[in-house]
């Protein structure tokens, strides 16, 4: 039975990119659902975080694929190998964290 993995980038841009370099990146970033058919959802944000332990990351996009498999394919398209070097040329640190959610029913 496959099961869902969600795909979570952290990023830090560089200081001394542009303001105009970085969102153009956000939008590739937001233009790869439409070139990759195996990501099923796609999300981006700012760190609004209160906690002040974001370790110095700013952007969190997180990726949503059916299967380990459709994930799999997503990191070897040819379209993603494209825009994550030009992203990776952009940022100061990368995290990168998938895992299976597991929900939780709450009361």
């Amino acid at each position: 039975m496959a099961s869902l993995v969600k795909h979570v980038v952290l990023v830090k841009f560089n200081e001394d990119i542009t303001a105009e370099l970085r969102e153009s990146l956000i939008q590739g970033f937001h233009a790869l659902p439409g070139l990759i058919p195996d990501i099923k959802a796609f999300e981006w944000g700012t760190d609004v975080s209160v906690e002040n332990r974001h370790q110095g990351f700013t952007h969190a996009f997180v990726l949503t694929f059916d299967s380990p498999e459709g994930r799999n394919a997503y990191l070897v398209h040819p379209s993603h190998e494209e825009f994550a070097d030009k992203i990776l040329a952009a940022v100061e640190k990368v995290t990168i964290f998938d895992y299976n959610p597991s929900p939780v029913q709450c009361q």
